[in-house]
């Protein structure tokens, strides 16, 4: 009955695609006679683009050229017989400086002027992608993820811009910190989110502009783009919906259950009756011994009730793993037990447990630490049959190193970096720089603190360092490295910066928040800072020894000013 029922099933899906093929009905395109001669004529047209833009183009995992733009292209020789040899490269300078006849996939705005385009086959606005730690109103020299070959858009900044080969590598930028916001096509922003699962990317439809994908005549071929843009305008609206939908859906068409329950329907069924024979006789060669286990099991789980322990099973054979009843009430929801359930699992298969540290959420934004001890049962052939194990809840003990820990490296006033902490930081920073990119070090101090605090009480002097503290966290980035090294004296170092500008205006930024914030209470507070870029040759000791000459020369020019080593002009604030 089983079998009936899947063949059964197999025969209304073949009906189904039948009747869709039958109602599918290709659009005609109204050729001239020179356009068919030209068709008749022609050799394989050599079509590029760029990789790297999915769902528009990309290279599949055999290296096959895959996309919306790839399939209608297909849709246009089957509708015309013109015939099609598919490249991809890495830039767009790459793509249109081949000997391809035209090039495919491109916006508008990426196309040079003498590159005639064909009417557009696909429209997307652009969307707003920021890492969740921004607000999407000050994005104000902040850092832009860009795509190398992509004009910037409007009132975005060459210094504050990250340039990046792919759409994808600049969405992991912004994952991970390194820059701050980005522009993509509504599709691709789509495509990459769901691809690489992104925790800390929000989109935002607030797109700077409308992009129009066309195809692009290389060597200006007038019957060629009369051919393609009758071909465009011949595709049903309805139909390119459904083509878009099926690339970025990865459907299989190849191959259908029907053709291949038709060539190997008996041989499938064959296969699966021998595995279930197989299967069975190891469950009723192990039966006996997994009664002795579960009996085993149960005491440990009485045991663990009265403890801080959570006992589970994982049978290697049949891929299950067991966590008793009390682990459930560990958990939020059913949610997070199953994502727990499958981490747990995915570590057993790989060995990577044994008296180890894990962690697990728990829900509510509450992560538990567990140490896991296991013990492998093994059946007569030595093969591990199964797993049992507990995991004994350490949480509060490991919450109370981190607390012990993290006080050990902050300041007590401010919260920021003690010296200390901020000096080993900044010296595993430089050890491992990437040459090729920029970092600055930054050494600032309270203007003429002493007097504040002769004047104004130690106390009013405390609370205005706190205000600093609390300033550059506001300002600087949470990646950069800030701290506390002195009385009034604090340290950033900003890593992987478009320029030293960049640092500079984030310096001015800062004095001008500061002096404004104690004008409105009547109190001439300000700050002076020194910026020394971080060089190849550079240590902690001759970067520190820059920036304090640095901001010596802003105290000696007037205070409440900015001086980058080595240059002879600076930013002043006034």
């Amino acid at each position: 009955m089983y079998c009936y029922n899947i063949v059964k099933k197999m025969i209304t899906f073949c009906c189904i695609i039948l009747i869709f093929s039958i109602v599918s009905v290709e659009a005609e395109v109204s050729l001239t006679l020179e356009e068919k001669a030209y068709i008749e004529k022609s050799p394989v047209i050599k079509a590029a683009s760029v990789d790297g833009s999915a769902p528009l183009q990309f290279a599949d995992e055999r290296g096959e050229v895959q996309g919306i733009s790839k399939r209608v292209l297909a849709e246009i020789s089957e509708m015309t017989g013109l015939m099609f040899e598919y490249s991809l490269y890495d830039s767009v300078e790459e793509a249109l400086k081949s000997d391809s006849d035209i090039v495919f996939g491109f916006p508008h705005h990426y196309t040079p002027d003498n590159v005639v385009l064909s009417n557009p086959f696909l429209k997307s606005e652009t969307i707003l992608y920021i890492n969740k730690s921004m607000d999407s109103n000050y994005l104000d020299n902040k850092i832009y993820a860009a795509v190398k070959g992509s004009d910037l858009p409007e009132g975005i900044k060459e210094e504050n811009t990250l340039f990046y080969n792919t759409r994808e590598e600049s969405m992991n930028a912004v994952e991970k910190g390194r820059a701050d916001y980005g522009y993509g096509n509504a599709y691709s922003v789509a495509y990459y989110t769901l691809k690489n699962d992104y925790k800390n990317i929000v989109t935002i439809p607030k797109g700077k502009e409308s992009r129009e994908y066309c195809i692009g005549m290389l060597k200006n071929d007038k019957i060629l783009l009369s051919i393609i843009n009758k071909s465009i305008s011949s595709i049903d609206a309805d139909h390119m919906q459904n083509l878009i939908l099926d690339v970025t859906s990865h459907i299989e068409r190849e191959i259908t259950y029907g053709m291949v329950l038709e060539t190997y329907g008996r041989k499938i069924f064959a296969a699966i009756f021998i595995i279930i024979s197989i299967l069975l006789f190891s469950v009723i060669s192990n039966l006996h011994t997994n009664k002795k286990l579960r009996v085993q099991n149960k005491k440990y789980e009485v045991l663990s009730g009265i403890s801080n322990e959570y006992l589970y099973e994982y049978n290697t054979k049949t891929d299950h793993l067991e966590l008793f009843e009390k682990s459930i009430n560990l958990f939020e929801s059913q949610e997070f037990f199953n994502n727990a359930v499958k981490g747990l699992k995915d570590i057993l298969l790989n060995n990577s447990i044994d008296d180890k540290e894990i962690k697990l959420p728990l829900g509510n934004g509450k992560v538990g630490v567990f140490k896991a001890i296991n013990s492998k049962i093994y059946d007569n052939n030595g093969k591990i049959d199964s797993i049992i194990g507990k995991l004994i809840d350490i949480s509060e003990e490991t919450a109370e190193k981190e607390e012990l820990l993290k006080k050990s490296q902050t300041d007590g006033l401010t919260n920021l970096y003690n010296a200390a902490t901020t000096k080993e930081l900044i010296t595993e920073r430089i050890k491992r720089k990437d040459i090729n990119k920029t970092d600055a070090f930054i050494l600032l101090d309270c203007d003429d603190f002493k007097d504040i605090n002769d004047t104004l009480g130690h106390l009013a002097g405390n609370q205005i360092l706190k205000f600093i503290g609390d300033s550059l966290k506001a300002i600087f980035r949470s990646t950069d490295i800030i701290g506390r090294i002195g009385g009034d004296e604090f340290c950033v170092y900003i890593k992987d910066i478009p320029s030293d500008n960049f640092a500079r205006q984030k310096c001015e930024q800062l004095i001008a928040y500061i002096k404004k914030t104690f004008e409105k209470q009547s109190m001439n507070i300000s700050i002076s800072i020194g910026i020394s870029p971080v060089g190849e040759t550079d240590t902690y000791e001759s970067a520190f020894m820059h920036a304090d000459n640095a901001l010596y020369e802003a105290k000696r020019r007037g205070k409440s000013q900015v001086f980058l080593f080595g240059h002879e002009f600076s930013g002043v604030y006034k």
